[in-house]
């Protein structure tokens, strides 16, 4: 009796552990998913904490922050990201923006160009955007601001250096 006893524990702890191992066999990340539906893994930035696909498509992506990324345009990811995935397209894509000229306008939709896999579309607004796709190989890493930003704090900083010490004092001499 304890013998059979014992077996049947013995059992029941190694169907938990190959549960349990499937289980963890069958978890996908975000960017596992966006190659299985012909999308590039950077789509998305480095930054991802938490992600959720429903069946019918419909996901969830949740940043550590909101951020910027720089393709040929910069971007801007919310904190919190959702859309729809098909094959070859995100649609109804909330939570990036893209920067056109002086405006942030936002992505509702991305799309890989069906006979020509080397470009991919983002929609803004009534336009689109074509970009090569091999800009997305890999995630971007975000940063807490626009490197114009960054730019602008440089320029501010500079130019109030020079009226404070005329102009032949470089910024090195503050140091």
């Amino acid at each position: 009796m304890a013998l059979a006893a014992s077996v049947l524990a013995w059992t029941l702890l190694l169907l938990l552990l190959c549960g349990a191992a499937a289980a963890v066999k069958d978890i996908k990340s975000v960017y596992d998913d966006l190659t299985d539906y012909g999308l590039p893994i950077g789509l998305l930035p480095d930054s991802v904490i938490n992600y959720s696909l429903s069946a019918d498509g419909k996901f969830t992506v949740e940043l550590e922050e909101p951020c910027y990324a720089e393709f040929q345009e910069q971007v801007y990811y919310n904190k919190k990201i959702e859309g729809e995935l098909v094959a070859g397209a995100i649609l109804n894509l909330n939570g990036i923006q893209a920067k056109q000229l002086f405006l942030w306008l936002p992505v509702t939709g991305i799309h890989v160009d069906p006979e020509s896999p080397a470009y991919i579309y983002f929609e803004v607004g009534a336009l689109s955007k074509k970009l090569s796709i091999a800009l997305f190989d890999a995630p971007p890493t975000c940063h807490k601001r626009t490197s114009s930003e960054s730019t602008r704090v440089t320029d501010f900083f500079d130019s109030t250096v020079k009226v404070l010490l005329g102009e032949n004092h470089p910024r090195e001499a503050l140091q």
